[in-house]
């Protein structure tokens, strides 16, 4: 019998050891950081046929920085392929979205750490960035810019 994508997500957090909160199709966990932000809250909600997995770094959003952090988010849509940002204004945070089809497959253990690692790398670049922006050192453009092509 065929695992559950539900099940595979429940082994790849079991494998790696991470701590994790589960609730009805989701996910909850958080990881560590590196620089300015200490840390991101991940959820990873899954049904039969495709998962999704949200990041938000721990970066409050100031009311009076929404308009620059949706243009930045916009920016960061523009320039990237896979995954999409935005603006979470009740939770006053920036959440990075990819979500991943999966068919009538079940995605292995290297495909969920596959997009684990690239969510949590493009979300250590995009919070760098973010406060690069909101501190007035560079434009929502170049944040965006600087975001997905880092040094």
């Amino acid at each position: 019998m065929q695992e559950s994508i539900m099940e595979q997500i429940r082994n790849y957090f079991r494998q790696t050891e991470w701590n994790f909160d589960e609730q009805e199709n989701a996910f909850l966990t958080g990881v560590s950081l590196e620089g300015r932000t200490p840390g991101a809250m991940i959820q990873l909600i899954a049904n039969e046929r495709s998962f999704t997995m949200l990041t938000a770094p721990d970066v409050e959003i100031p009311e009076i920085m929404s308009l620059a952090v949706q243009t930045f988010a916009n920016e960061i849509n523009n320039l990237t392929n896979i995954g999409c940002v935005y603006l979470d204004k009740e939770q006053k945070v920036l959440v990075f979205r990819v979500g991943i089809i999966c068919a009538d497959a079940v995605p292995t253990l290297q495909q969920i750490d596959d997009v684990v690692g690239y969510s949590v790398t493009m979300v250590q670049d995009i919070a760098e960035s973010l406060h690069d922006m909101m501190e007035g050192k560079l434009s929502p453009e170049d944040a965006a810019f600087q975001a997905v092509q880092p040094e």
